[in-house]
């Protein structure tokens, strides 16, 4: 999801947000779906669970002044930035297991770059801790993408 460099109102924020999490759900969905790997259709199918989360917190934070948000747990370690290195394409029925990782890679840099941005267009609003939690989530989700391809893909390199 293209943004552009706009200081959103709260709602229009909130509504940019709710549909990437709807799209990330919907992806991680159809990759579940097209996964046999057992270690990639469970983090995929947690990841989607997760995504339900924060649309369920962002569709909250319609009617809340504040929103808490709670670390995930899940502490990672610095990006490999494979998505600089590994080309995405939309998944089809000619995508491979290796092809399905790197769209989910993709995708949740999509969604970091998205949060990261948000946090910094609400710098000092009442939003920003709620984006910023929400880009440190998604960079945990990038990073346990990042270590199941490694992995499972890079150990001969």
């Amino acid at each position: 999801m293209e943004m552009e460099d706009v200081c959103y109102t709260r709602e229009m924020a909130l509504e940019r947000a709710i549909e990437m999490e709807s799209k990330s759900f919907s992806e991680y969905k159809e990759a579940y779906l097209m996964a046999e790997e057992r270690r990639a259709k469970d983090l995929l199918k947690d990841l989607a669970l997760d995504e339900l989360k924060h649309k369920y917190t962002l569709e909250k934070a319609f009617f809340e002044e504040t929103v808490m948000l709670h670390d995930s747990g899940y502490k990672q370690g610095p990006s490999m930035n494979l998505s600089l290195l590994l080309e995405d394409k939309a998944l089809d029925e000619t995508a491979t297991q290796q092809d399905i990782l790197i769209h989910a890679i993709h995708e949740e840099k999509r969604a970091v770059d998205f949060y990261k941005k948000m946090s910094e267009q609400c710098g000092g609003a009442p939003m920003e801790k709620m984006y910023t939690q929400l880009s440190m989530d998604e960079t945990a989700h990038l990073a346990r993408l990042e270590e199941l391809y490694e992995s499972m893909y890079m150990q001969d390199m």
